[in-house]
């Protein structure tokens, strides 16, 4: 057996002990996912899409190569080392994320971040996640989780996991408003009837991208369903007029969202280089989406863990402030309506076209690469390129709105 080998396998052991000790509270989740199946990707590519709803206010992206597989993953602030990994690709083109359950036997959530870690390091394919969840049945793990699970073989489930079981449901027979899609908030369809959160957010999601999955769903399609400040239980959509705030405790995007991520697996014809994160790292409607590829071997500084917010979270977190005045309380569930109005008006159209102009920048790279694979340089490149295009694009967004109403 190699030093790697060796290695790799103590550390998976390691973590497999870790798992099923206590563990420091960590932030409580209450995201919104979804998993699309090749069928149902414009691109053919198997996707995962997670709007991170956690405490703080952003989040950043790792490079690290400390398992079998090296993988980017989305981390709290400042968590350089990756102890806890929030959603992540790796080198194999395996991608995994999860949303807490709330209707779970165990209902512990605190080691999720740490078995994303494990599956990252260790997985190449979701048969092999599934392997993972088997081996770690019997010690038991502190997770209480629906976990979103991609890989470059074109697999696709979810597996609704508690401290010693699970449910595997694939997306390609599913059917969450399209087929081949499968929607989770924050309860299992597994668990107990009687309890769960986020049935109103999840409604709004398979709403918004179930009929577009018939013709395939692709970034922009899940991107907008991740800004989505409506409310379709009280028929809100915050574009109407109405009192001066809009409330949005209930919507896909809010006050607590503090990223969205879209991960995509290579589809056939491609290598595991085509593997990328898609990142907004902070709320989703005031930041235009960034690729990092674990091929890189690297993430752009203005993505990279740190102590303070992410360069390319500043000016996100300007907006932010703008639309949420008042974060006390009950408050932090209402959005300024004018501000959201100067926000869709003057600020997100040049998000999206800065985040447009880096999609397809990347889908002609991917074309190259099928001819003819690139080197990590190149990756990185062109991650680089897409950062600093989305930092120009946030300080004009922040520029136009402060023009629209005047300084903060």
């Amino acid at each position: 057996m190699s030093v790697h080998a060796t290695r790799s396998r103590l550390a998976s052991a390691a973590a497999l002990a870790l798992l099923a000790a206590p563990l420091a509270p960590a932030p409580a989740d209450a995201c919104t996912t979804a998993v699309v199946a090749p069928s149902a990707s414009r691109s053919g590519r198997p996707m995962l899409w997670k709007n991170r709803d956690a405490d703080g206010s952003d989040n950043q992206v790792v490079f690290l190569a400390d398992g079998r597989y090296p993988y980017v993953g989305v981390v709290n602030r400042g968590d350089a080392a990756g102890l806890q990994v929030w959603a992540g690709i790796n080198s194999a083109g395996f991608g995994v994320m999860n949303s807490a359950s709330y209707n779970l036997e165990s209902g512990d959530t605190a080691a999720e971040g740490t078995f994303m870690k494990l599956a990252l390091q260790s997985c190449a394919t979701v048969d092999e996640f599934e392997a993972l969840l088997v081996r770690s049945n019997a010690g038991g793990r502190d997770v209480s989780a629906n976990f979103g699970v991609i890989d470059a073989k074109g697999g696709a489930a979810v597996f609704e996991t508690s401290a010693k079981g699970y449910v595997r449901v694939d997306a390609a027979p599913s059917s969450d408003g399209g087929r081949g899609l499968l929607v989770r908030s924050n309860y299992s369809r597994s668990g107990a009837k009687e309890s769960g959160t986020g049935f109103l957010r999840e409604a709004r999601a398979i709403e918004l991208l179930g009929p577009a999955a018939a013709g395939g769903l692709d970034l922009a399609a899940i991107l907008r369903a991740a800004r989505d400040v409506a409310n379709a239980g009280i028929g809100q959509t915050g574009e109407e007029a109405g009192p001066a705030l809009v409330y949005t405790g209930d919507s896909v995007c809010r006050l607590d969202t503090v990223s969205a991520i879209v991960l995509e697996a290579p589809a056939p014809g491609e290598g595991p280089e085509a593997a990328a994160l898609w990142i907004v790292p902070s709320l989703p409607l005031a930041g235009a989406a960034v690729p990092v590829f674990p091929l890189a071997g690297v993430v752009p500084a203005a993505l990279a863990a740190d102590r303070g917010p992410a360069p390319l979270a500043a000016s996100a977190l300007e907006l932010r402030k703008r639309l949420y005045p008042d974060a006390r309380g009950e408050k932090k569930r209402y959005m300024d309506r004018r501000v959201l109005a100067a926000v869709k008006a003057r600020a997100l159209p040049g998000l999206l076209a800065a985040e447009e102009a880096t999609r397809a920048e990347v889908e002609a790279a991917r074309g190259a690469w099928r001819r003819s694979r690139p080197a990590p340089a190149d990756a990185a490149k062109l991650s680089a390129s897409a950062a600093e295009r989305a930092l120009a694009a946030g300080e004009a967004a922040v520029a136009a709105v402060a023009k629209e109403l005047g300084a903060p």
